[in-house]
């Protein structure tokens, strides 16, 4: 694993417009469950705070996740600098480990900064700086597990924007919603399956998980799953083409 590669490859992701708007979309569903607390009683602030975490960010934070991880090697492939981005030879097992260690730090950047407008709207609103910390644990699952998915996907596909939506939109939010059994292949219900064990959700937070049970273990069990396989199809891309 190259040091080197990771801080060029997160520093060249995290820039300038690219930084601020998906910081800002990521942001969403904080603000929206800010301002939809406004004036509401503090017993129902709770479940307002807890609905809107769970119900907005697969709009959201999951495009938002999508554009920065598939992006960490797609803008050097795209660019023609892929086998020259580090000063020193590296496998393709140390590229592809360094690619996901760059890709996941990018994705909690923008996750904690999608959770953080929540957890001060609920500090100001409820008076409890602690309602929003158990959410927390639902972004940061969710990075883990879309960055897997979607930094290989950014790699292997000229169209992994398209291919991400339509994972999102298409398979999470209709196939995973509609097909029994389908549900533990949405990242975003495995993220919540982790808050629910964590916090006590109102019924409609806890529709979005579907089938898929509670349990914080598990959850966490499945994103490690998913970013071991997530290097390994990576490393075998690299390496069938290649690239260094």
């Amino acid at each position: 694993m190259s040091m080197t590669l990771i801080r060029h490859l997160a520093s060249r992701t995290l820039r300038g417009k690219r930084l601020l708007g998906t910081g800002a979309l990521a942001a969403v569903a904080g603000v929206a469950a800010w301002v939809s607390m406004a004036g509401i009683t503090t017993d129902a602030t709770a479940d307002i705070y807890r609905t809107v975490t769970a119900s907005v960010p697969p709009a959201t934070l999951s495009i938002a996740l999508l554009i920065v991880t598939s992006a960490t090697l797609r803008d050097e492939r795209d660019g023609g600098t892929l086998a020259y981005v580090y000063m020193s030879p590296v496998s393709a097992a140390g590229f592809a480990l360094s690619a996901m260690t760059a890709a996941l730090v990018t994705a909690v950047v923008i996750s904690l900064a999608g959770w953080l407008p929540g957890w001060v709207g609920a500090g100001i609103m409820t008076g409890s700086w602690s309602l929003a910390l158990p959410a927390l644990s639902a972004y940061l699952l969710a990075a883990f597990g879309y960055c897997a998915v979607f930094l290989p996907l950014g790699y292997l596909f000229d169209r992994s924007l398209i291919i991400g939506l339509a994972y999102i939109f298409v398979w999470e939010g209709i196939v995973a919603t509609a097909v029994t059994g389908v549900g533990p292949s949405s990242v975003w219900r495995i993220a919540m399956s982790g808050y629910a064990d964590l916090d006590d959700l109102p019924p409609d937070a806890l529709d979005v998980l579907g089938t898929v049970e509670p349990g914080i273990g598990g959850a966490i069990a499945t994103v490690v799953v998913l970013v071991v396989v997530g290097t390994l199809v990576l490393t075998w891309a690299v390496r069938s083409r290649d690239a260094v």
